[in-house]
């Protein structure tokens, strides 16, 4: 089995031209680690969000729940984002939420970043 090293890529990820790199590493600081193996560490889309170039947010399923929840049949009592019918969901537990509500307005400056 081969050992990964923080920083290693773990893979590259396309949503609707969005490309994102997933590179190995740890969410728990240094000393609180102990001998654990670094793991995928995916981004953090709820504190920097990410936009297509149609305008649409990158989510990850298991984020909370917004003002624009509308639940599907088989929703979890959770409430998590992969139980909304707005999310589209692509690879890995990553997706792109289709609510028009959410959706970035190209004409108004943004302080959120698109790629």
């Amino acid at each position: 089995m081969m050992q990964h090293k923080e920083g290693d890529l773990y893979r590259v990820i396309e949503l609707e031209g969005v490309r994102l790199e997933i590179r190995y590493g740890y969410y728990d600081p240094p000393l609180e680690r102990g001998n654990i193996e670094p793991m995928p560490i995916f981004p953090d889309l709820a504190t920097d969000p990410l936009y297509t170039k149609e305008g649409y947010l990158l989510v990850t399923a298991d984020q909370e729940i917004c003002e624009c929840f509308a639940p599907v049949a088989s929703a979890s009592e959770e409430g998590w984002c992969h139980d909304c019918r707005h999310l589209t969901l692509y690879e890995e537990c990553l997706g792109i939420c289709k609510c028009e509500d959410k959706r970035r307005n190209h004409f108004k400056t943004d302080i959120r970043r698109e790629l």
